[in-house]
């Protein structure tokens, strides 16, 4: 089958649907994947096909942090004629054009416009995400809407916003589908779990065994587990390899995709955060471009697979994107968790509550003094290593990409 995966977002969004067309792939299906233009490159270096949505995500991002709208995503509407209407042109034309010919098209809930690319095309849809996002449920609240758990009635409404946040879409999609020949978007709006008024199937990558399925979710709602990458085709640089040689386990420090204008004070508080409680750190620049600073107990890198790095340090912290947590928790190693935006202040509370970590640490709070204490708590609390331990072992299990290729084949044999 001819399989077009629609990738939008950063590399935590991008890299589980590398996984997967990779699974795909060896199954013998043809499959392009689209992504922003910052990640043709990499995908490419898969031996994937790739396509693109017309974005820079990382100059996106720098412009956004720059305007003050990763702090107060509100600002995003003040400034939608210059950052929001380009994005969304770009994936409606890529929703469209990225699913001619496709038999099987799927979809990371950032390519909204998909669904409507695959109608077009007379083409399965598959809705899928790195967080479980795409089905409401009275569980557990909204990611980037709340983060505590409150409570089955205030959960559930947590997920409205979703709604109203695509509404502002909805005329420009609905004007789109009549020159495709499709009828208008039931009841003017829409929706993530439906494909031409049906319900399509809907798959979460992340393991059960880190958030259990909810109980009141339908049977085309899946969680199939994390997809991860093969871990054997990049490995550590020397130099980096030579500093994890030369001493104890060290603390990851990495706030991945994330682009601050205070990366200079990140930095200076977590040397010597780290100095202060008595550990050495490997720092990752990331898309905020870290600063390096000379000290004998850090070293600093541009990047690393995480797979390869993590089992390696002690602890990890970061941002909370649901990939780095994941990989962390892969791993069997606690984070402490520094949330910036969207759904990372979620993630952090999820790890909290099952004491897979401390308590989260605001960016605006993090000073050397309070860096300092939190990780004393991390590396010294060993239950935090042993349950963290514990559920790597689970999540080992799950064979996230193999599950979700099962239920794509399967459900694009069954009847409509």
């Amino acid at each position: 089958m001819k399989i077009a995966i629609h990738a939008f977002g950063t590399r935590g969004d991008v890299q589980p649907y590398l996984a997967l067309a990779l699974e795909l792939e060896a199954r013998g299906h043809s499959v392009t994947v689209s992504a922003p233009r910052d990640f043709r490159t990499w995908i490419e270096g898969y031996g994937l096909t790739a396509r693109c949505f017309d974005v820079d995500m990382a100059e996106l991002l720098r412009r956004a942090d720059a305007l003050g709208v990763t702090r107060h995503p509100i600002l995003a509407f003040r400034h939608r004629a210059t950052m929001i209407d380009p994005m969304i042109e770009a994936i409606l034309a890529e929703g469209i054009e990225g699913a001619r010919g496709a038999d099987i098209v799927i979809a990371h809930p950032k390519a909204q416009f998909s669904a409507t690319g695959a109608e077009a095309a007379g083409a399965r849809f598959v809705m899928t995400a790195p967080l479980p996002i795409i089905t409401p449920t009275s569980d557990f609240p909204m990611p980037g809407v709340l983060a505590r758990n409150r409570g089955r009635f205030w959960n559930r409404l947590s997920w409205l916003p979703l709604q109203f946040a695509l509404y502002p879409f909805a005329k420009r999609i609905n004007t789109a589908r009549e020159r495709l020949g499709l009828p208008p978007l039931e009841g003017g709006r829409l929706d993530y779990g439906k494909l031409g008024g049906r319900p399509c199937l809907r798959l979460t990558a992340i393991s059960p065994h880190v958030i259990p399925r909810p109980s009141d979710w339908d049977g085309r709602s899946q969680m199939t587990g994390y997809w991860t990458l093969p871990g054997d085709r990049e490995g550590l640089d020397r130099a980096l390899d030579a500093f994890l040689d030369s001493g104890p386990p060290p603390v990851y420090v990495g706030f991945g995709s994330m682009v601050t204008r205070d990366a200079s004070r990140l930095v200076d508080a977590s040397v010597t955060g780290l100095a202060r409680a008595g550990l050495r750190g490997v720092i990752a620049r990331g898309w905020a471009a870290l600063p390096d600073r000379s000290a004998d107990h850090v070293h600093f890198m541009d990047g690393a697979p995480h797979d390869r790095l993590f089992p390696r340090c002690a602890a990890i912290v970061h941002h909370g994107g649901a990939g780095t947590t994941g990989a962390a928790l892969a791993a069997g190693r606690p984070s402490l968790i520094v949330p910036f935006m969207a759904d990372q202040p979620w993630w952090a509370q999820r790890l909290y509550e099952q004491g897979l970590g401390p308590a989260p640490l605001s960016p605006r709070r993090f000073t050397a003094r309070r860096f300092a204490a939190a990780l004393k708590e991390l590396v010294g609390r060993e239950a935090f290593a042993a349950r963290c331990a514990e559920r790597a072992r689970r999540i080992a299990g799950d064979s996230g990409a193999a599950r979700a290729a099962d239920l794509i084949e399967a459900d694009a044999v069954s009847e409509r």
